[in-house]
């Protein structure tokens, strides 16, 4: 498994691309367009994000994945749902395109969390989850995939809850250097 593969809507998967490797998760969930929604993650990061919740954990944090991997065709319904509420446009800020989504991987992860025996769906920057997340993921091979003012670079909208696995040391370099997976490729390929 290649855990820095770049995806986005320039860079696509196939519609039949399905990952090998991915174990089914039973964490609480927020809602889903599709009730059969089954949440599965990449075996390595699915172990990397249980160490990860277990650390948070100790801070008073805690952490869940609400959505992992998507299928070629969940994404499908997630954009034309978006399209048809709210238009192409913002579709493409905000939605992947069917293979364009890094959920499709089974190596992106979207993060809810619990505080005071409630769960947090709408998540933002200030959330103390989501601060202490922006400042730890990467020691446990995660990235912050879609950072705020890098909207230019990779295509989308901010979003503080969308984590993406790319394995320890990459995610020490991305986090270190404040780049995007983007901008990784442009200077791996201009070396």
């Amino acid at each position: 498994m290649d855990y820095t593969i770049l995806v986005n809507n320039k860079n696509l998967l196939s519609s039949e691309y399905i990952p090998q490797d991915l174990v089914e998760i039973n964490e609480p969930m927020g809602s889903k367009l599709d009730k059969t929604y089954v949440n599965k993650l990449n075996i390595k990061a699915y172990h990397a994000f249980k160490k990860m919740q277990k650390d948070a954990l100790k801070e008073g944090y805690e952490i869940f994945i609400d959505s992992s991997y998507r299928t070629y065709n969940y994404q499908k319904k997630i954009f034309d749902k978006t399209v048809q509420e709210k238009g192409e446009k913002h579709a493409l800020k905000f939605v992947a395109k069917p293979g364009g989504s890094e959920h499709q991987t089974g190596l992106a992860i979207d993060i809810i969390f619990r505080r005071n025996n409630k769960m947090i769906e709408e998540q933002n920057e200030n959330d103390p989850e989501i601060k202490w997340l922006f400042l730890n993921a990467y020691k446990y091979g995660f990235i912050l995939r879609y950072p705020k003012g890098k909207e230019k670079i990779t295509g989308f909208n901010f979003e503080p809850w969308h984590f993406r696995f790319v394995g320890k040391e990459l995610a020490k370099k991305i986090f270190s250097e404040n780049i995007t997976l983007e901008e990784y490729y442009i200077l791996k390929n201009r070396t």
